[in-house]
């Protein structure tokens, strides 16, 4: 009982700080190419950094229970799975961070996405199944090594950094690249608490987030896995989305959208994009951010990469920019 009360508690507290942080990969590439600021990248970075810092040390102190995510070395294979991971995400406008923001925000136009997520899966495990990666290598930081305290170091420094928020006045061209000068409480808020407790979900809870419940009831129902969603993982999702609901209530940015047919168009196609692309790679920003990064897992590394490099093409050249 004390086991499930520490994962709604936690749960509530990341879908809660993922909309009052308003975390989008989407909107920050935006950010970054037309405003030449990047402060909302820097926070997911920041996240990176936090769960590293929670999950790597209580890995070597709890191996058995603390699970740090397994990689595969196809890279190729996840650099071109990111890519099109970025190319759903474009048309859907929003990551898998941002969908979640959207939809307990009360916009309904991205249930389409969820559908889109679903038929991504369902096609990819009829149709590509035999292509997918089978993760089973280990990264350099399952053991204590010098590799896993370097690396270790180094995040537990940046996320101090972006945790403390320093104000960069001697120095304007990082106030100006960063603008970390004016990252807000929201963001600070946001960023630690993600980082915290969504590393410490994806070790303990197995395909505890919405897009993992989606995809395991979607191989279920299809009878491609025996197993959908187990019930820890529903109960997780559910307190995360009424953690969210509740933080857009209290800022009074709660309110039911108009349906758009072209929004509804780009979601549903988007997340077919994405559904598949996260299959691959394996997972979708979120993963990748919170486990596989961390994990310092090849996979993780190369799809992110791939998956920013993809949308900063994409907003750069087809998305109307400012004058």
């Amino acid at each position: 009982m004390l086991f499930y009360f520490v994962v709604i508690v936690i749960s509530f507290l990341v879908g809660f700080a993922m909309k009052r942080g308003g975390l989008c990969t989407y909107a920050a590439v935006t950010q970054m190419v037309n405003d030449r600021r990047m402060e909302r990248m820097m926070v997911f970075l920041g996240v990176a950094a936090w769960a590293t810092v929670i999950i790597v040390p209580l890995h070597w102190l709890y191996p058995d229970d603390i699970g740090l995510s397994l990689t595969h070395y196809d890279l190729l294979l996840a650099c071109i799975a990111g890519a099109v991971l970025g190319l759903g995400a474009f048309l859907n406008k929003g990551c898998f961070f941002g969908i979640f923001v959207a939809l307990v925000s009360g916009n309904i136009n991205y249930i389409a996405t969820l559908v889109g997520l679903s038929v991504g899966v369902i096609i990819t495990q009829f149709y590509l199944s035999t292509n997918l990666p089978t993760s089973t290598n280990i990264s350099h930081v399952f053991q204590t090594s010098s590799t896993a305290y370097l690396w270790l170091a180094m995040m537990l420094l940046f996320a101090l950094f972006m945790g403390m928020n320093i104000k960069l006045h001697n120095n304007n061209f990082l106030k100006r690249v960063t603008g970390l000068d004016i990252l807000t409480w929201q963001s600070t808020f946001a960023m630690i608490i993600i980082g915290l407790g969504g590393a410490l979900l994806y070790a303990t809870v197995s395909g505890w987030n919405y897009s993992d419940v989606l995809t395991n009831t979607t191989s279920n129902l299809i009878g491609t896995q025996k197993m959908g969603a187990s019930f820890t993982a529903l109960l997780s999702t559910t307190s995360m989305v009424v953690g969210g609901i509740i933080a857009a209530v209290t800022a009074k940015e709660f309110a039911i959208s108009k349906v758009r047919a072209t929004l509804i168009l780009g979601c549903f196609v988007g997340g077919g994009l994405m559904g598949a692309a996260s299959m691959f790679i394996p997972g979708g920003n979120d993963g990748l951010l919170l486990k596989g990064i961390p994990s310092l897992a090849p996979h993780a590394l190369v799809g992110y990469v791939s998956m920013l490099v993809s949308m900063l093409v994409l907003v750069y050249f087809l998305r109307n920019k400012r004058k």
